[in-house]
């Protein structure tokens, strides 16, 4: 870089002093100079435009690559588990409201079960994606919220009957699988790249 900026600048002065110096040079030899000054200095300023390009780019690429790796470390490395875990003790907890006919009582033990593994996960996983990319967190945060709220809507409406089989399957557990693969593919897609600040939704 500094190389291109010093031989631009010793053209666009040799080609100056050559126009002083020949006082009787044609209308065309000065045309043919001041077009040479003029490329000169477009190479100039393309050079430094290039320059600056590439170092924004390198300083990008270098944080994408930070972004990565601390998801790496600081989740998947060491806090991978508590998802798994999550999902497995949801299954244990839901696959207790397959027995008919159960009290007010024990849909509301069921229901808090629930709500206290999400609390759980919350502390343990999802606050720690806050600290790396936002928009992975509040979709984290979205699809919990929305699950658990499902749950907590199938298990107390009258009218849901989750002992039966095709019924438990469309309310639970295709939720279950469906927010779980939601929410792994976060991260296979994730490509270090600073994300807005914004709220997903629950699609």
């Amino acid at each position: 870089m500094e190389k291109i900026i010093h031989d631009t600048i010793y053209v666009v002065k040799d080609l100056l002093i050559k126009t002083q110096s020949v006082s009787n040079s044609s209308s065309l030899d000065e045309t043919y100079k001041i077009a040479m000054i003029c490329i000169a200095c477009f190479n100039l300023v393309f050079a430094v435009y290039i320059f600056v390009v590439k170092n924004k780019k390198d300083h990008n690429t270098n944080e994408k690559n930070r972004r990565i790796n601390l998801l790496k470390t600081l989740i998947l490395d060491n806090n991978l588990k508590y998802l798994y875990q999550y999902f497995e003790e949801i299954d244990n907890e839901t696959i207790k409201l397959k027995v008919a006919n159960l009290t007010i009582a024990d849909k509301r033990a069921i229901n808090d079960a629930i709500l206290e593994k999400g609390k759980f996960f919350r502390f343990k996983f999802i606050d720690s994606l806050n600290a790396i990319d936002n928009l992975i967190y509040r979709g984290f945060i979205s699809k919990i919220d929305n699950l658990q709220d499902g749950f907590t809507e199938s298990i107390f409406d009258p009218g849901i009957n989750l002992s039966h089989k095709p019924m438990f399957e469309e309310k639970i557990t295709k939720n279950i699988v469906e927010t779980k693969t939601f929410l792994i593919k976060l991260f296979f897609e994730y490509t270090g790249e600073q994300s807005p600040v914004h709220h997903i939704g629950s699609n």
